[in-house]
């Protein structure tokens, strides 16, 4: 009996070694086949911008002065670079009656309601009005970082105005 005991034992042995040799093989031949792919990441960078316009402030205006009075102010965009944009500008809260889209007549208020004819221009020779449409703005391509455009302003001499302060608000737009 002892010897059918150990046999039995041997036979017990004997089957766990080979079941577990087997899981080896089976694992290592698992890993040999493999499949390899590629994904695509991706994304599209869209057009996008912020723009500042800051006060263009002419400082002081004298009537009996025999020439204009100038300032200029720099609108500064930072946009994606690479996209076209344009910079219009409208007529002001006080726009002349009877101006139009493309060459506003634009006017400074005072607090009694007199009124200071100036314009905004696209170069400093002061000739090429600086409109609110795409044709009379100011166009360009981003470039990475900030563009910057000068408005450069004049309000006509020998105009008759009331002491103090004169102001207009011009809505600045980037289309882009």
């Amino acid at each position: 009996m002892k010897t059918k005991l150990n046999q039995s034992k041997l036979k017990l042995a004997i089957v766990s070694a080979m079941l577990v040799g087997s899981a080896g093989f089976s694992t290592a031949g698992y890993a040999v086949a493999t499949k390899i792919d590629s994904m695509q990441v991706k994304t599209q960078v869209l057009m996008s911008c912020t723009v500042d316009a800051p006060t263009l402030d002419f400082l002081t205006y004298d009537p009996t002065a025999g020439t204009d009075t100038n300032g200029t102010s720099t609108i500064t965009s930072a946009c994606t670079g690479g996209g076209s944009a344009t910079i219009t500008m409208n007529g002001g809260s006080a726009e002349v009656a009877g101006s139009t889209v493309t060459v506003p007549l634009r006017q400074m208020t005072h607090s009694d309601n007199t009124k200071l004819n100036y314009q905004l221009y696209k170069e400093n020779a002061r000739t090429t009005v600086w409109g609110n449409d795409e044709a009379s703005g100011v166009s360009f391509t981003a470039v990475a970082g900030n563009n910057t455009e000068t408005v450069y302003g004049s309000i006509t001499a020998g105009q008759a105005a009331s002491f103090g302060s004169f102001y207009d608000f011009v809505q600045v737009t980037l289309t882009y």
